[in-house]
C-alpha cells in the first residue's frame, strides 16, 4: 500500500470524524459556514390603539402618513396579531416581536386603565420584549408596577433605577435562542423624571453610558445584540456611533417613518460577512404599519455576525382577521365603557386637523372650550397635548378622548402680561381670546379682547395644570374649572351640535 495515499485516507477520516463530532456541538461549527435567517417585528408609540383607527383622508398638507400605502380602517392590535403568526409560520418560528415603548396614553383604553388593557392585550398578542417609553410613566407607580406584572414578556430597560436602592427597576436585557444563534435584546428609556410612576419612584441613568457599559458584555454572551430604544431617531444615530458592539437598534419615541432600515457605519473598510455597522429600524406609531426586519446571520468557526439586512413596513389593513385571543382581550376592556364612548355628541362639517406651524384648528375648537367654561379672558393649551385629528362626521365621545388622551384638570391662574408673553414665545401655543404673533422667536404682538397686552395688568386664564409645570412655572393654580379637561369640550361640542373647524388668524409664527 502506498503510504503518501494511506496517510491522505487517514487524514480524511480523522476530518470526517472531527465533522461529525462537531456538528453536535451546541456552538460552533469548523467544517462549512452555518447560516440563521432570524426576523424582528417591531412596533413603537402605539399609544393605546388597540383598536383599528383612520387617518384623516385627504390627508393634511403636512402630513407624515400621506405617504403610508393605507390611512384608513388601519392598525388594531388583533389584526397585527394574526400577521405576526402568519410571518412566525412562514419563518419556522425564527421571529423576535418588539416594542419600543409608548404604550400608553391616545385612547379611551389607555385613559380608563392606564396600561392594564394595553399590556394585556400585548401578552395576548404575543410581543416577546418591550422596553418603557416615556408615557408608561404617565400612570402612577402602583399602575406602572400592576402592568408590568399583567405582561407575559420582559420589560427590558438598562437605565432605570429604583430611587431607594439605586438598584436597577427592571431586567436589562433578554436573550433569545435561535438554534444556536443567539440574540441579546436589552432596553434603554428617555429620561423621564417629571411623569407620575417616575417622581413617585424612579431615577434615570444617562441611557448612552449605560448602553456602553453594558453592550461589550452582552457581546460576550451573545451573537447580534439589539438596543430596543425609546429614545427618538437623533439619538438612536449617536448611540450607533457611540456604543460599540450593537448591531440593531430598534427605536421609538419620535414617530419617525422608516419606509426602509437605515444603516450607521462603524467602517469604512467594507469587511466579508459583516455590514460594517449598526441597523436601525423604526415604526411610525399607532401600530398602522407593522415592521418588519430581516436579519441574515453567519459564522464559521467563531460566533454569528450579520452578514445582511433588509427592511420594510407592512401596512395593517381590514383584509387581514383578527387574532379572536387578541381580540377577546380588548373586548374585555372595551365593552364595559363602550356605551358611554360610542355616544354621538355631535358633528364635524370638515376634518380638524391637528397640523400646521402657526394655529391649527382642533387646537383652536379645545382652546375656545376651555375658555367658555372658564368664563375667563384667555385659553391656552399646549400644541403636544392635542393628539391627533378630529374627523368629518359624526363626533363621538371617543374622538374626544383620542384627542384628549392625558389625566389633566382645567384650571384658572392669574399671571401678568409679560408673564403670559414669556409663556406665549416658549411654548407658541393655542390660544383662545387672544391673537399673538412672533418673528424670529420673540413676540412682535400679541392682543387681548381688541387691547395691546399690558405687562404690568394681570390676566385670568384658563389652562391645564401639566402647564404650570412648565410654560407657567412657578404659578400656583387657582380654582380647578372642571376635574376632566375634556368635559367642557365635549359640552361645547354638544351645545352646537353641528361645529366647523376655524382658522382665524389668531397665531402667526414666522
Amino acid at each position: 500500500m502506498n503510504k503518501e495515499a494511506g496517510g491522505s485516507r487517514r487524514l480524511a477520516w480523522v476530518l470526517l470524524l472531527a465533522c461529525a463530532l462537531v456538528a453536535f456541538a451546541p456552538t460552533y461549527s469548523w467544517c462549512s459556514p452555518e447560516y440563521r435567517a432570524v426576523t424582528i417585528l417591531h412596533t413603537n408609540d402605539t399609544h393605546g390603539h388597540l383598536l383599528p383607527f383612520s387617518f384623516p383622508e385627504p390627508p393634511g398638507p403636512d402630513a407624515d402618513y400621506a405617504a403610508m400605502p393605507a390611512i384608513k380602517d388601519i392598525g388594531g392590535i388583533a389584526r397585527r396579531a394574526t400577521l405576526v403568526q402568519r410571518i412566525e409560520s412562514e419563518m419556522s418560528g425564527n421571529v423576535l416581536f418588539l416594542d419600543a415603548g409608548d404604550v400608553l396614553d391616545g385612547t379611551v383604553l389607555s385613559i380608563e386603565y392606564m396600561g392594564e388593557a394595553d399590556f394585556a392585550a400585548m401578552s395576548a398578542a404575543g410581543y416577546d420584549a418591550v422596553t418603557p417609553g416615556n408615557h408608561e410613566f404617565s400612570a402612577s407607580l402602583d399602575e406602572f408596577r400592576r402592568n408590568i406584572r399583567i405582561a407575559s414578556f420582559p420589560i427590558v430597560s438598562a437605565n432605570i433605577v429604583n430611587r431607594k436602592s439605586g438598584s436597577l427597576a427592571l431586567p436589562s436585557y433578554k436573550i433569545f435562542d435561535f438554534r444556536g444563534a443567539k440574540i441579546a435584546v436589552f432596553g434603554l428609556t428617555e429620561p423621564s423624571p417629571d411623569y407620575s410612576a417616575a417622581k413617585e419612584g424612579f431615577d434615570f441613568l444617562d441611557p448612552i453610558k449605560a448602553a456602553k457599559e453594558l453592550a461589550p458584555l452582552l457581546k460576550k454572551q451573545a451573537d447580534i445584540v439589539v438596543a430596543l430604544t425609546h429614545l427618538g431617531i437623533e439619538q438612536d444615530k449617536k448611540l450607533a456611533r457611540e456604543a460599540p458592539g450593537i448591531d440593531v437598534i430598534v427605536g421609538g419615541h419620535s414617530h419617525t417613518r422608516l419606509v426602509t432600515p437605515i444603516l450607521v457605519r462603524q467602517t469604512d473598510q467594507p469587511q466579508a460577512f459583516w455590514i460594517g455597522g449598526t441597523v436601525i429600524a423604526q415604526d411610525y406609531w399607532r401600530g398602522g404599519e407593522l415592521g418588519r426586519l430581516d436579519l441574515r446571520l453567519r459564522r464559521d468557526g467563531g460566533p454569528f455576525t450579520l452578514m445582511s439586512y433588509s427592511g420594510r413596513l407592512i401596512p395593517v389593513t381590514s383584509d387581514i382577521p383578527e387574532d379572536p385571543a387578541t381580540a377577546r382581550a380588548v373586548d374585555k376592556y372595551y365593552r364595559p365603557i363602550s356605551k358611554y364612548y360610542d355616544q354621538v355628541i355631535g358633528e364635524a362639517t370638515a376634518t380638524f386637523y391637528n397640523e400646521g406651524k402657526s394655529e391649527n384648528s382642533i387646537l383652536n375648537l379645545v382652546c375656545d372650550a376651555m375658555r367658555e367654561a372658564g368664563g375667563v379672558q384667555v385659553a391656552i393649551y399646549n400644541r403636544g397635548g392635542v393628539r391627533g385629528d378630529m374627523l368629518r362626521g359624526p363626533i363621538r365621545v371617543w374622538d374626544v378622548a383620542a384627542v384628549l388622551p392625558f389625566r389633566n384638570k382645567l384650571v384658572e391662574i392669574e399671571v401678568t402680561g409679560k408673564r403670559l408673553k414669556q409663556a406665549l414665545a416658549e411654548g407658541k401655543p393655542g390660544v383662545s381670546g387672544m391673537r399673538y404673533r412672533i418673528v424670529g422667536g420673540k413676540v412682535v404682538e400679541a392682543v387681548v379682547g381688541g387691547q395691546p397686552l399690558d405687562d404690568d395688568a394681570v390676566y385670568k386664564i384658563a389652562t391645564v395644570d401639566f402647564l404650570l409645570k412648565n410654560l407657567f412655572r412657578g404659578v400656583t393654580a387657582g380654582r380647578v374649572i372642571n376635574e376632566n379637561y375634556r368635559e367642557p369640550v365635549i359640552s361645547y361640542i354638544k351645545a352646537r351640535k353641528i361645529i366647523s373647524p376655524v382658522i382665524d388668524g389668531r397665531i402667526k409664527i414666522k
